[in-house]
């Protein structure tokens, strides 16, 4: 399989797997859900698409000629490129989160005394 082969097949694989599991946004986003619960660490959608490329490249040690390895990693790498604009907004709803926690348990009375 030459390079272009590779990359019309990785359009063609996107477009059959989008029908067959729905949207991919939707589909990495119940990944990082279930993985942040499975190792009880944050795990985002860029996470996922960079461990599933791992798996591919992982799979190609033993087999070079497996042409589905290819195709499959140059997907997870353009989802990993997707995702990896969510990095701000992650930190930014989690920073978010903490300081709602901390006014809760914490709050600071600024000058009131009672």
């Amino acid at each position: 399989m030459n390079h272009k082969q590779t990359l019309i097949a990785a359009g063609k694989i996107l477009n059959d797997r989008a029908q067959e599991y729905g949207g991919e946004e939707a589909c990495f986003k119940r990944i990082s859900d279930l993985a942040t619960i499975v190792l009880n660490k944050s795990i985002s959608e860029y996470d996922v698409a960079m461990i599933l490329h791992c798996v591919k490249l992982g799979r190609l040690q033993e087999a070079r000629n497996k042409d589905d390895s290819y195709i499959d990693g140059v997907n997870y790498l353009a989802f990993a490129s997707q995702f990896s604009n969510q990095f701000d907004s992650i930190a930014t709803a989690i920073e978010d989160d903490v300081a709602a926690m901390a006014a809760k348990l914490a709050p600071v009375n600024r000058g009131e005394q009672k």
